[in-house]
């Protein structure tokens, strides 16, 4: 009973969510007070005490990665809005010629580039504008500017700082940096794989202009040819931000000082030099604000939502009855199975409702066979990460087609199998590497 009460809990999240008429926060909230009810009438010794501590304890657990998330936002934003990671873009733009193969590869950096805030809009925002005149002058599809584009994301969301690897330690309960440092070599060698996909990505692109196939593409992208320059202050104070920038991501990735106290320091730093007033600062603030506390609400309740699902005994009860059915004979092939299906399984619930309603799952039958918290990520992660920017129910998908103005059939028809083919080299890539057992 306990487990059709998880499996009913994360069921009614998972419908929260892909309905689409309730927000994050409301999807959390509901199965986080429902599921401790029903196990308390169920068993009788779950009372509203327990609950309570449920809740507290899951906020005391992460409310300092929600507030680390806040700050990173926070930070990045500005940085971004200030033209820091322009310098990369820039000079990128200027070296790429006016052939096909090197505007894909450009695209390729420059979607990594500005994807150093581990945000999807912000590289979208980025990317799009910077690329954009390059496909429509060259007449590439800019269905394959998206695809790039949901590579590269789908590739480096694994930045200690990043959504996915946030909610990753949410919860597998697993250090940022360790995340990162194990997917690092993997993620560097599929950043090699699609430099060498995309030759003959340009290859056929060029087949397809020289018979004339894409002279009927329409080019409507919400992004003009012009962008907006920079005020004569920030080009000034550029030098600068780059430079903390630079030193921020240097103590990040040495682990030099808690990633927390990184981030406040580095935002306080930056909006003390950058906004001299007050009222430029609460400005700042306030424009960033909403999507700050977004994302450090959605962490802190991610936290809260798996300490009541283990704390009131359900996980372990859905845990026990997936074990029971499945064949011991499997357990050396049980995270390369799930780490392929994690594709189909991330793209049909998108990022938040497959972290926090299947992995626990997953990894909690994983944990009963041997295996660990990070190997359990190094199968999954790959899957469902490069679902992100060809999810039906992410909206950073939405904001990709409205910016290129294109529709999500013909996104998903290009890109889709394509990304499903880089997710289990890369799942291979991680085996390969030892980072998933298979014996």
């Amino acid at each position: 009973m306990l487990a059709l009460i998880g499996v009913l809990g994360i069921g009614l999240f998972i419908y929260l969510l892909a309905r689409g008429r309730h927000s994050m926060i409301v999807a959390f909230i509901v199965p986080i007070l429902l599921i401790p009810i029903a196990c308390g009438l169920y068993t009788g010794n779950f009372s509203l005490k327990d609950m309570s501590a449920c809740i507290t304890g899951g906020i005391q657990n992460t409310a300092s990665l929600g507030i680390m998330a806040a700050f990173a936002v926070l930070y990045f934003t500005m940085m971004n809005d200030l033209g820091v990671f322009d310098v990369i873009v820039n000079f990128i733009t200027r070296h790429i010629g006016n052939h096909i193969y090197p505007v894909l590869v450009a695209t390729f950096f420059v979607s990594i580039a500005s994807h150093l805030d581990g945000q999807a809009p912000s590289t979208i925002l980025v990317t799009i504008p910077a690329m954009y005149p390059f496909f429509k002058k060259l007449k590439i599809r800019p269905q394959i500017l998206a695809y790039i584009l949901s590579l590269a994301v789908g590739i480096w969301n694994f930045l200690p700082w990043g959504a996915v690897n946030l909610t990753n330690s949410v919860v597998m309960g697993l250090d940022v940096l360790d995340i990162w440092n194990l997917l690092c070599p993997s993620m560097f060698i599929m950043s090699g794989c699609v430099l060498v996909s995309l030759f003959f990505t340009a290859k056929r692109e060029e087949k397809r202009i020289a018979a004339g196939l894409n002279d009927g593409v329409e080019y409507k992208s919400m992004f003009g040819d012009e962008h907006a320059e920079l005020s004569p202050e920030a080009k000034k104070l550029l030098p600068f931000n780059t430079l903390l920038t630079v030193a921020l991501i240097v103590f990040l990735f040495f682990n030099v000082v808690n990633t927390v106290v990184v981030f406040m320091a580095g935002y306080t730093i930056a909006v003390m030099v950058n906004y001299r007033t007050q009222k430029a600062q609460m400005k700042h603030f306030g424009a960033n604000a909403s999507t700050a506390l977004m994302i450090c609400l959605a962490m802190i309740l991610g936290g809260v939502f798996g300490n009541v699902l283990s704390n009131s005994g359900v996980l372990t009860a859905m845990i026990e009855a997936i074990v029971s059915v499945f064949p011991e004979s499997w357990s050396p092939w049980l995270l390369p199975i799930f780490g392929v299906l994690s594709f189909p399984l991330g793209w049909l619930l998108a990022l938040t409702a497959y972290h926090f309603g299947v992995v626990p799952v997953i990894h909690g039958v994983a944990a009963n066979f041997g295996y660990t918290a990070l190997q359990s990520v190094a199968a999954l992660a790959p899957g469902y990460s490069m679902t992100y920017m060809a999810c039906p129910m992410m909206p950073s998908t939405y904001l990709l087609l409205g910016v290129l103005n294109i529709d999500l059939k013909e996104h998903l028809r290009y890109s889709l199998p394509h990304l499903f083919l880089f997710s289990l080299l890369f799942l291979a890539i991680n085996i390969a590497l030892g980072a998933v057992p298979i014996v």
